[in-house]
């Protein structure tokens, strides 16, 4: 399904792109550089 708005690209290409700056976000903290990232959260109740 195309995005609506102004952006053409498929929705794998925004993913994709979004992913890759998520990861340098997470290299600039100092982990490991991925594109592909899960987090995990314990919850204590």
């Amino acid at each position: 399904m195309p995005f609506q708005g102004s952006d053409d690209r498929e929705f794998w290409q925004r993913a994709e792109e979004r992913n890759a700056a998520t990861a340098k976000i997470y290299a600039d903290l100092g982990l490991t550089h991925y594109a592909a990232m899960e987090a995990f959260v314990r919850w204590m109740y």
